[in-house]
């Protein structure tokens, strides 16, 4: 008689099983953009990261567990550019324009990185005042820490003009955080705009109309 093959094990797979952690972390950020926390679909999420709807349970126990993931995930996904933008305000030496011109284009680079970020954090801060604290102390309140000090600097010498460091904050990430197909839309208001060169032109732009020559008396702006 031939020996039966071995029985795989039941109960919970290992929580480092394959990719699938990743990929529905992925999917979840995806889903909680488009859909917001309540009308997100865990089977939706699941079939999208191409691994079985157990598995969300299995890593991150619950849907509300997958969401705070995907807080953490894109959290320390901005990391580096908040040591960045850490860095432009306290060590580097160049003239300040350069820097705060340097620091759109690295606003610019995490949202290309993660086009989702604009509509999860819209989708919770609208209508569930819990996860929206999460979602300030996590992502907004770190951001707005990092990038403060440049800003205010930049207002000190009258090259960023404005009543408030959170207000421009505020107005730089709404200009920079487009949606996902912002280049085609573009391109169909004006067609002299081709999509490969959206983006930058978007930056360019923002650069200008934040960005000045410091007024007269506004003292060593360039340098400090």
């Amino acid at each position: 008689m031939a020996e039966r093959p071995p029985s795989r094990p039941r109960g919970r797979p290992p929580k480092n099983q394959g990719g699938g952690r990743e990929a529905l972390l992925l999917a979840g950020m995806s889903a909680f953009a488009r859909h917001g926390f309540v009308a997100a679909d865990l089977r939706g999420i699941a079939a999208a990261a191409g691994v079985s709807q157990n598995l969300i349970r299995v890593h991150f126990g619950s849907k509300t567990g997958l969401w705070m993931a995907c807080v953490e995930k894109l959290a320390q996904a901005m990391t580096p550019a908040l040591e960045a933008a850490a860095e432009l305000a306290n060590s580097d030496p160049r003239p300040l324009t350069e820097r705060l011109r340097d620091a759109v284009t690295l606003t610019s680079d995490y949202y290309d990185a993660f086009p989702h970020v604009r509509d999860f954090v819209l989708s919770i801060t609208a209508d569930d005042d819990e996860k929206a604290a999460v979602v300030t102390e996590k992502l907004l309140r770190p951001a707005y820490e990092a990038s403060r000090p440049l800003i205010t600097a930049g207002m000190e010498a009258g090259i960023i003009r404005g009543a408030h460091p959170a207000l421009v904050y505020v107005l730089l990430n709404s200009m920079l955080s487009q949606p996902f197909r912002f280049p085609e839309f573009i391109g169909r208001i004006d067609p002299e705009i081709a999509p490969t060169q959206a983006r930058g032109m978007l930056i360019e732009t923002i650069i200008s109309t934040l960005v000045h020559q410091p007024r007269p008396g506004d003292g060593n702006a360039l340098t400090n």
